[in-house]
């Protein structure tokens, strides 16, 4: 898909918050289409929460909101909304927007209370898992059960898994996986291993557990609460396992000189900007996001929450990634229910967890609903069912394709009043799409009835999901934003964005109209060189004057006045303003070589020239120059859109909401 959701999020509305008191009353007319009362407020409130930073009046909000559905109305009259690629998208968030109205919210809400549970409770365990495929013959699901069953008969200890998981390391059998997976909390696992680990004592070894990787015994070493979450700064040095002998050395010279340095007492975060590699994090001071157990590297995490008080530092740390200090920011506890519930619950529809809310919604369906069934019709349709669906290759002959002869029909006559019928072909359709291999042994007449039931499920969630906009307004209203946020995205990417960039005579005509809207500053063409010492600071002064008629580039001088140390001289060049650079802000504004002490730092400027402020050229300006291009088109296009449609707003309806 072109779009994710926060991108429609971002044009349409921010989607929090409920709707509003029904009230039907027609505020507006747009282009012959009526907008009440209810849908305008619940997108205005909705843009208008009290973390919103530019909030609007309502009469501001009108205007906007005009202007939208203006752009909203062009799109539709294009036909936008009926070509394959809008109603393919549409149709993806769709089936994401309706996954929670199709689990039974009961079971979730015990499900988002066992996870936040389990969050506050670390686990520590080692296990066993003998490897065999989800679709495996009864026979192989047996022989790795079995086997499963004799590696783990004799653990009683945690000396017992230990000896275990030594011995059956060094056989190297990539069918058995032996190991020690440290501590680990919700969601860490997948579903059934995480309920073997929460629901073993400390000391014990679970019964075999099944998981789609294989068969599983778990043994519990730990439990203890959780330790929260930790956040940490670092100075990092890249090393990784394929760099040469040298390079590792290098790394590691060089992470020891930065902590040697801390030690002596240079700042943290003056390194880090030096010489940390992790450009994410060096514009932040090295700061990393909260993570917690399981959250990153094992040894970056022991590191982490060995240090004790806020600042502390880290010996050089190496993990998989290179070399690290850390130094300890904060840390805190899991925070509390109603602040995870959301995020919970997100992470429990993406999981398989979720499967067990899907189970009790069906119950309530085929509680809730009127089912009929005409079994003669059923059995008709498994005459035509061959042993080939043992073997997971039954395929529908042509005369098959449209047996309209109805099988079930589910009706909900109580609120919807709609019904829905299920058809021979529908049932033979679902089977081949399904099917799979059967284990040995199995008989047709044993296997059918599985695919009945999986069908019949499968039909009454495919009905439920069709009436999802009737059963409930606030997920009808959601739809509709989207279905007009889709909308707009593509019609702004015509007319606005994309046109923007690919007019470039449109776009040099205004840039040439408006470049003085966009000039540079005086700035300076210097190089800044940051000296560890004196020493240095006599060194690089003495190539600094060489420099230019030399034709020394900074790799050139480092490399002299490095020599015996990779940290004693770093250096930047380029054209600077007085505002942009801490540095160039104190130095001398002329050319020439300027020694500086800056907060106890010795560093050395050299000026090449001051330059004249002057227009951006339009490569230099070029994203400001066309979001400036972008607004004025978008401007243009709603004079026009507004002359090409009617719109009217009822003064009075709108008078008696806005108070």
């Amino acid at each position: 898909m072109k779009m994710n959701v926060a991108r429609i999020l971002l044009m349409v509305l921010c989607l929090s918050g409920g709707l509003q008191a029904q009230d039907n009353r027609v505020l507006m007319n747009i282009g012959g289409d009526d907008v009440t009362v209810d849908e305008f407020l619940g997108i205005y409130n909705k843009n208008n929460t009290n973390n919103v930073v530019d909030k609007k009046t309502m009469n501001e909000y009108v205007e906007l909101f005009v202007n939208f559905k203006l752009k909203v109305k062009e799109a539709e009259s294009l036909g936008m909304d009926t070509n394959a690629k809008f109603v393919r998208e549409l149709g993806g968030y769709r089936n994401q927007l309706a996954q929670p109205y199709l689990i039974d919210k009961s079971v979730n809400d015990q499900l988002i209370q066992e996870a936040y549970d389990r969050m506050n409770q670390d686990v520590a365990a080692y296990h066993i898992l003998v490897r065999v495929a989800p679709d495996a013959s009864g026979a192989d699901t047996l022989k790795a059960l079995n086997r499963l069953k004799s590696l783990s008969k004799n653990i009683r200890s945690e000396v017992d898994m230990q000896a275990t998981i030594a011995k059956l390391s060094a056989n190297k059998d990539e069918n058995v996986i032996a190991e020690n997976l440290g501590y680990f909390t919700a969601f860490s696992m997948v579903y059934p291993f995480e309920n073997a680990a929460y629901n073993t004592n400390v000391g014990e070894l679970s019964k075999p557990i099944r998981t789609r990787f294989g068969y599983h015994v778990v043994f519990v070493k730990d439990k203890r609460a959780a330790r929260g979450e930790i956040r940490v700064s670092h100075i990092f040095i890249r090393s990784t396992n394929t760099d040469s002998e040298d390079q590792k050395a290098t790394a590691e010279a060089r992470i020891r000189e930065i902590s040697s340095r801390l030690k002596t007492g240079d700042s943290f975060d003056d390194l880090v900007k030096e010489f940390s590699e992790d450009k994410a994090s060096v514009s932040k001071g090295g700061m990393l996001p909260w993570f917690g157990t399981g959250g990153t590297a094992s040894v970056f995490e022991e590191a982490s929450f060995s240090l004790k008080e806020n600042g502390d530092l880290s010996d050089p740390v190496l993990s998989n990634y290179g070399w690290h200090i850390i130094r300890r920011e904060d840390q805190r506890g899991i925070a509390e229910f109603d602040k995870l519930k959301s995020t919970i619950k997100k992470r429990i529809e993406k999981d398989t967890r979720a499967l067990k809310g899907r189970t009790y919604l069906l119950k309530q369906l085929k509680k809730d609903y009127a089912l009929t069934y005409n079994h003669t019709n059923r059995k008709s349709a498994d005459k035509n069912i061959s042993n080939d669906l043992l073997a997971g290759k039954w395929k529908m002959n042509k005369e098959l394709k449209g047996m309209d002869a109805v099988l079930f029909t589910v009706s909900d006559n109580l609120k919807t009043k709609k019904s829905m019928s299920f058809t021979q072909e529908d049932y033979l359709t679902f089977i081949q799409k399904v099917q799979k291999p059967r284990k040995e042994g199995e008989m047709l007449s044993s296997v059918l009835p599985e695919y009945w039931n999986a069908f019949v499920n499968e039909m009454l969630i495919r009905f439920e999901d069709s009436i999802l906009e009737m059963k409930h307004p606030e997920f009808k209203a959601l739809m509709q934003e989207y279905h007009d946020g889709i909308l707009l995205f593509d019609l702004m990417d015509q007319k606005v964005w994309s046109k923007a960039v690919k007019d470039t005579s449109g776009l040099e005509a205004f840039y040439e109209a408006h470049k003085s809207e966009y000039m540079w500053p005086e700035r300076a063409d210097a190089s800044i060189y940051s000296c560890a010492n004196d020493d240095v600071v006599k060194a690089t002064m003495k190539l600094a004057k060489k420099r230019v008629k030399k034709s020394l580039t900074d790799a050139d001088i480092m490399k002299e006045v490095n020599a015996n140390n990779p940290l004693d001289l770093s250096i930047r060049s380029g054209l600077f303003s007085q505002k942009e650079d801490d540095v160039i802000k104190v130095t001398p504004w002329s050319a020439g070589i300027h020694d500086l002490t800056i907060d106890g730092k010795r560093t050395v400027v050299q000026v090449y020239d001051i330059l004249q402020p002057t227009p951006k050229a339009l490569i230099e300006a070029r994203g400001l120059i066309t979001s400036a291009y972008q607004s004025q088109l978008e401007e243009d296009w709603i004079v026009e859109l507004r002359g090409k449609y009617p719109f009217e707003v009822d003064q009075k309806v709108f008078d008696s909401i806005n108070k």
